[in-house]
């Protein structure tokens, strides 16, 4: 299977909804999930026993790694691996698919060796080539770009990969000028623009992960479900109910098989944080993710908390459309210098006050001289700049209602006279509607979020809140729109598009956030690690300048775990942890 060999209709739809189509499973099972399940019950010594069954309040439409979604809440903990798996505290690798790897004097070249006797669940071998077309598919140009809104390619910019980014945007079709090899099945080399310290960490995010060329070829988007699922992880797909329950087993096929430690996992989808609490009181649950307040208020749970600092980062993101104001920087600027973070942070347990858009309390490099001040003062000078004597009504969209947001609403009418709303929508009506224009032409819209990632600077810049993000969003309402036409332009193949939405926002995004892309991917391949931070540092400061998207919290997240659980490792990404590592204490 050598280049050029994906064919473009398998990504035409491929990161589509899966609700709809039907998905064998079962649901939620009584009892506690800490006992051998009779299935299991003769396993062998050496090998996987018992069950887990873990909370989260997402639910999963899709198990496709190579496009946004919540795919990476599941996928990367075992059905699925990659090249290498970060180690137990996430500052290096370890190998995955690749057994081992080798790096050129320069930095710039990296040769993997594939795993000897790896193997698919279907006994197929795991090959450089399924690598290389794996990757191909993730670069293959749909228009999508990575901006990180469902749908879009998972590919991170900041892994630097030669002529990535170029292939991605359709600006160069040719499949040979990416930095991205298989000479032989045993063999994958992989290029970069320029070294990257970062790289190898990147490679275990989980759109770098491995998927199986024939099934995929088969059915673009059935290939999902469990009856047609071939994996290389930990575990294979047994069952999948979207909104309800995903139920995994060990893959005997698995090369570290014996090493893995719990034989089934079920993770059970949208149930909220209070349900979850009570389920995990009555070890119906063995791992949740907890509120930080309630966990802070309950000293009997002190010995199974787990708490992940600066695992995300809260924001809130001016939206498209209302009132004209919200185009003015003077205004986003101000909105964002008259908030208190420290008075927003301490209604939470586990927040610090965030005043940039990278979690500064766990990035290295991090400098607090481009830390956001709170200075209500400047704040209504700003605002008198952009010629408002009366501030529009602000209004604030999430899909949970949590305690800062009053806090928010509460400081912005203090410090501008003006009426704050809290608009609190159904989840599936927050993702569909957060990023198309708001009607209300009297109103600044904003809708609230989290983003996590790997703690590195390159992965702040390049690729959370990331080029691409920041340029779409310093479009007006009427570029946008534009914008969402090109997309949706059927005239144009996928490279086409591709190009032209790329063109598209070089033209027309503020010449600010065309900066901020350039000092990004400048950094990103500067050898010199002073000269790359500065560079980095003053991408940051422009971003936080153009105020588009507001940082208000860097919060921890929490976990609790049953203490006959052991190899809990948490990761500081969304799929938790790698189920591989988990055990039961019997």
């Amino acid at each position: 299977m050598g280049k050029g060999s994906v064919d473009r209709r398998l990504f035409l739809g491929a990161g589509a909804s899966l609700t709809a189509l039907t998905v064998s499973g079962c649901g939620f099972n009584g009892g506690s999930s800490s006992e051998t399940s009779e299935s299991d019950g003769d396993a062998d010594s050496s090998g996987p026993s018992g069950s887990i069954r873990f909370a989260h309040g997402s639910t999963i439409d899709s198990l496709d790694p190579h496009y946004v979604n919540q795919a990476m809440i599941v996928v990367p903990s075992g059905l699925l691996e990659g090249l290498v798996l970060a180690n137990e505290d996430n500052t290096d690798v370890v190998p995955g698919a690749a057994e081992s790897w080798e790096m050129s004097e320069d930095g710039t070249v990296y040769t993997f060796t594939m795993r000897s006797g790896a193997v698919w669940s279907n006994g197929d071998p795991v090959t450089a080539q399924d690598a290389e077309w794996s990757f191909q598919r993730l670069l293959s140009p749909t228009g999508a770009s990575t901006n990180y809104a469902v749908g879009a390619s998972s590919y991170l910019t900041g892994l630097g990969i030669k002529g990535a980014t170029d292939h991605l945007s359709g600006t160069n079709e040719d499949w040979e000028s990416v930095g991205i090899s298989a000479p032989d099945e045993q063999t994958l080399v992989v290029e970069l623009d320029a070294p990257n310290a970062d790289f190898l960490l990147l490679m275990s995010h989980y759109s770098m992960l491995l998927v199986h060329p024939p099934s995929v070829e088969e059915d673009s988007e059935e290939w999902m479900l469990p009856e047609n699922w071939v994996g290389n992880g930990a575990y294979v797909l047994e069952s999948w109910e979207p909104t309800a329950s995903i139920r995994m087993r060990a893959n005997e096929s698995y090369w570290d098989y014996d090493n893995v430690g719990v034989q089934e996992v079920e993770l059970v989808l949208g149930m909220d944080r209070t349900a979850a609490m009570a389920s995990f009181g009555s070890q119906d649950l063995d791992l949740v993710v907890a509120d930080a307040t309630t966990v802070d208020q309950r000293d009997d749970l002190a010995d199974q908390t787990v708490e992940i600092e600066g695992y995300s980062v809260v924001y809130l993101q001016r939206m498209w459309g209302g009132h004209e104001a919200s185009q003015d920087v003077n205004v986003r600027r101000a909105l964002s210098m008259a908030l208190d973070r420290e008075a927003i942070a301490s209604v939470s347990a586990g927040d610090t006050a965030g005043t940039t858009l990278i979690p500064g309390n766990v990035v290295p490099g991090w400098d607090e001289s481009v830390a956001i001040s709170f200075d209500p003062d400047r704040a209504r000078d700003l605002m008198a700049e952009a010629g408002l004597t009366d501030v529009p009504n602000l209004r604030i969209q999430f899909s949970i209602d949590e305690p800062w947001l009053p806090v928010v609403a509460d400081q912005w009418e203090e410090v501008f006279g003006t009426t704050v709303s809290v608009d609190i929508v159904e989840g599936g009506v927050h993702g569909e509607t957060r990023w198309q224009p708001y009607d209300d032409e009297e109103t600044i819209s904003f809708y609230a979020g989290r983003f996590s990632g790997i703690s590195t600077m390159s992965n702040w810049v390049n690729n959370i809140f990331g080029p691409d993000y920041v340029m779409q969003f310093s479009l007006s309402t009427s570029e946008w729109l534009q914008y969402q036409e090109l997309e949706e332009d059927e005239s144009l193949d996928d490279a086409e598009r591709a190009g032209a939405l790329d063109a598209f926002l070089r033209e027309h995004a503020d010449s600010d956030a065309v900066r901020f892309a350039d000092l990004a991917g400048q950094a990103r391949s500067t050898v010199d690690d002073a000269e790359r931070l500065a560079t980095f540092l003053e991408a940051v400061q422009i971003r936080e300048d153009l105020a588009n998207t507001l940082p208000i919290a860097w919060s921890s997240r929490v976990l609790l775990a049953g203490d006959y659980i052991s190899g809990f490792e948490p990761r500081p990404s969304p799929e938790v942890c790698y189920y591989k590592y988990l055990t039961v204490d019997e």
